[in-house]
């Protein structure tokens, strides 16, 4: 099976060199193959948030290597990791970022507007979603007239409809 991802002795290294560095990751090496499921558990400041911002293109490791598919993300634009985060990653953060004046399907649909789907297949896409994870019956519904499980679903939806 194929590396999907790769982490080589990567460090994230805040403040380094100064008296107050601080060693988010240190020397983590990690692969994922296509196709696998991995949980990523630790201690409250064991650096499992910044691993999933590396992992996530939102941040690029201080030292040490992470391929993509192959590719180290070091040699991609701002417009290509853009791109990976709007196409090929789905990230579901802690507090879920859903917007409360948006209804479920709208919060689902947004990513999608920004990827410029028509409306038409943007709307079938966030549809299909909700469904599979059992929201189908909620479309209309904000946030705030959900409980944090269905919060969450909502969360999945929108990464899945990415």
């Amino acid at each position: 099976m194929a590396k999907l991802i790769e982490l080589k002795n990567v460090f994230k290294i805040y403040g380094e060199g100064l008296e107050s560095e601080v060693r988010a990751l240190d020397g983590v090496s990690l692969t994922v193959d296509r196709g696998e499921f991995v949980a990523i558990v630790g201690q409250s400041g064991s650096g499992k948030s910044t691993m999933m911002n590396v992992l996530g293109c939102l941040d690029i490791p201080t030292r040490g290597d992470y391929l993509l598919e192959g590719t180290d993300v070091r040699d991609l634009t701002d417009k290509e990791l853009s791109r990976i985060r709007n196409k090929e990653i789905g990230f579901i953060f802690q507090q879920y970022n859903l917007i409360q004046t948006l209804t479920v399907l709208e919060n689902v649909e947004l990513p999608l507007i920004y990827q410029g789907i028509n409306a038409f297949d943007r709307r079938d896409m966030a549809l299909e979603a909700l469904d599979r994870v059992g929201l189908a019956g909620r479309l209309n519904h904000k946030p705030t007239e959900m409980c944090g499980g269905q919060q969450q679903l909502v969360a999945i939806s929108r990464a899945i409809a990415t």
